[in-house]
């Protein structure tokens, strides 16, 4: 059997058309089959089984497999790949007489927000450069290229840190995306990339996801529904009756891009009764591109986590801080 960009041609254009949250988790289901059919095909299918993270200065960069298993988060695939669609249509109306440049930065090993579409577009229409600095990811993903023979839509990989990355300065990008987020924007180097790769987008140019919003709240973490690759996400159960809920940050093209991003919030009280919203919990909710959004607990980036238990703080007020120092990570300090 032969194989070509036209693999996902059935499959993109149901998922293009879905409307409901159902049929979005089809899309996703189908497209994960796919890909696992086209990387048994792969001369080098050792390579997206690599389980080796590489920590970075601002992050940790997922291993290939672990990459891979994003495929299982439907909604968070099925919405970036439809956010990445319209922004291309956006692009090419936005810039009419260019060639469409799009840098996808933490590819992983299937680049699946933006290979899936090729078949749509000509190599005149856009150009694609990959960036991961993982080496398997390359292996694997430049194996898939050349297998559905699209090899015409790629600039050369880049096997390098997207904290640090320079684009030619001669090529404009007009889209550049970076999903490489853990929830609550713990771990991996999202802040750092966005920082360094805004900069570099042409005026008027698409930077995907357009928003992520950091939110607080007191909660009963364990009683929360919470999103895993083991899940069904349309199961997860009811929302559970949160209190103080306030909105901490937001990450976007009008990011500060000094070397480190920090921030303090301002105090926060201790509710009075802490029995039913025992748990301080941060959660990320994210504008991928316009309509195309991700809510709490509907995906692995949008997970709520407990940063502390209220019944271990014995002051009545505390703030939070946000690091992307080393590691990016939350630290509560009580108020004396």
């Amino acid at each position: 059997m032969s194989h070509s960009l036209f693999s996902f041609q059935n499959i993109i254009s149901n998922l293009l058309k879905s409307q409901t949250e159902q049929e979005e988790v089809t899309s996703a289901q189908a497209l994960e089959i796919v890909y696992q059919e086209l990387l048994e095909k792969i001369s080098t299918a050792f390579a997206h089984r690599d389980t080796k993270e590489t920590v970075l200065s601002g992050g940790i960069a997922l291993s290939s497999q672990h990459a891979l298993d994003c495929l299982k988060d439907p909604l968070r695939t099925v919405r970036f790949i439809k956010s990445m669609n319209a922004a291309i249509m956006d692009a090419q109306k936005q810039f009419p007489n260019d060639t469409i440049e799009i840098l996808y930065a933490g590819c992983g090993p299937v680049a699946p927000i933006i290979l899936p579409l090729l078949h749509l577009y000509q190599s005149n229409e856009l150009q694609v450069t990959l960036l991961d600095i993982t080496a398997t990811s390359k292996f694997s993903v430049t194996a898939l290229i050349e297998l559905l023979g699209a090899q015409s839509f790629f600039k050369p990989f880049q096997l390098c840190d997207a904290i640090s990355y320079k684009h030619p300065s001669e090529t404009p990008l007009h889209i550049i995306v970076s999903e490489v987020m853990d929830k609550a924007l713990l771990r991996e180097p999202q802040v750092r990339v966005t920082q360094n790769l805004v900069p570099q987008l042409s005026e008027n140019g698409i930077f995907i996801p357009q928003r992520i919003d950091i939110f607080q709240e007191f909660s009963f973490y364990g009683k929360e529904p919470y999103f895993d690759i083991y899940k069904n996400v349309l199961k997860l159960g009811p929302t559970y009756d949160t209190i103080g809920r306030s909105q901490l940050f937001s990450i976007s093209e009008a990011i500060n891009t000094n070397s480190n991003f920090n921030f303090t919030s301002e105090i926060i009280d201790v509710p009075q009764h802490i029995e039913a919203h025992p748990d301080v919990c941060i959660f990320a909710e994210l504008v991928i591109y316009k309509s195309f959004v991700l809510t709490k607990s509907q995906s692995l980036l949008s997970n709520p986590i407990s940063v502390f238990s209220l019944f271990n703080l014995k002051s009545k007020q505390f703030q939070l801080t946000y690091t992307t120092t080393d590691i990016p990570k939350w630290i509560l300090t009580p108020i004396i």
